[in-house]
């Protein structure tokens, strides 16, 4: 953005941060009903920093013209983005890596209902490749009344 009028930048900011930066980040680092934060406590504030920084960056390369005329959901697609691509960067392991990556599935130690094996907890999860070159993420499951482990899988889709 060609800003020259130092007033005018921060106000863009402000408005960035109160409209798309604190919203998101409210919504991501909170559990809901329908979805639980995938970001691990020890990586928030880092993640916050950094995506907060890239973002505004972001915001500052785009003409006066595009960012006049960029749909709201346009700036929160390009926060997420950066949000995620950013934890990911910080996670300490594979599991960490899987719930940033599909926040949306089940994670270990969720309960999950099997209508032969009963309740089973989820001890175990990784991501494989199928022949067929699809994507899965394979659950291992024990069941919490009689002990006996399988395996689900998920397809993954991008």
């Amino acid at each position: 953005m060609c800003q020259t009028d130092t007033t005018d930048l921060s106000k863009v900011h402000e408005a960035i941060k109160s409209r798309f930066i604190e919203p998101g980040f409210d919504y991501w680092f909170t559990d809901h009903q329908h979805v639980r934060s995938p970001f691990p406590k020890a990586i928030k504030e880092t993640t916050r920093k950094r995506t907060s920084t890239i973002f505004l960056e972001w915001v500052e390369g785009l003409t006066e013209n595009e960012l006049k005329t960029m749909k709201e959901e346009e700036f929160v697609e390009m926060f997420e983005t950066i949000l995620f691509n950013e934890a990911i960067k910080l996670v300490e392991d594979e599991d960490q890596r899987l719930t940033i990556t599909y926040p949306f599935m089940p994670r270990i130690g969720d309960i999950v209902k099997h209508k032969e094996n009963g309740n089973g907890k989820v001890i175990d999860r990784k991501e494989v490749v199928t022949d067929a070159n699809k994507k899965m993420l394979e659950l291992t499951i024990s069941s919490e009344e009689t002990g006996t482990v399988w395996k689900t899988e998920f397809e993954l889709t991008a």
